[in-house]
């Protein structure tokens, strides 16, 4: 895999139960930069593909950054319970 030296970031705001952007397109070997920040109670940020798992205390910016090293979709959620909608707070890394 070559890099392609391209850095991609990306500002994620968590919030009851849903994250914005929902969806993250980046292209096989960018660097990806993540700024990740609660604006309502704690929360949590797992992509276990890349080994990325950040605990969110509410706004707090949290500095996330990764080598997008394998094609695919890979699902991101929240790793914190979070309220009866939890389960729905996901979203999804697009690496083509």
């Amino acid at each position: 895999m070559q890099l392609t030296g391209e850095i991609k970031e990306f500002e994620i705001i968590a919030k009851q139960w849903e994250f914005i952007p929902s969806t993250i397109r980046v292209n096989l070997g960018d660097r990806v930069e993540l700024h990740v920040e609660s604006t309502d109670v704690a929360h949590g940020f797992m992509l276990p593909e890349f080994g990325i798992s950040e605990y969110l205390n509410p706004g707090v910016d949290v500095h996330i950054d990764f080598i997008a090293d394998k094609t695919g979709t890979f699902s991101f959620s929240c790793s914190v319970p979070c309220g009866s909608g939890h389960g729905r707070m996901t979203g999804q890394l697009i690496v083509e």
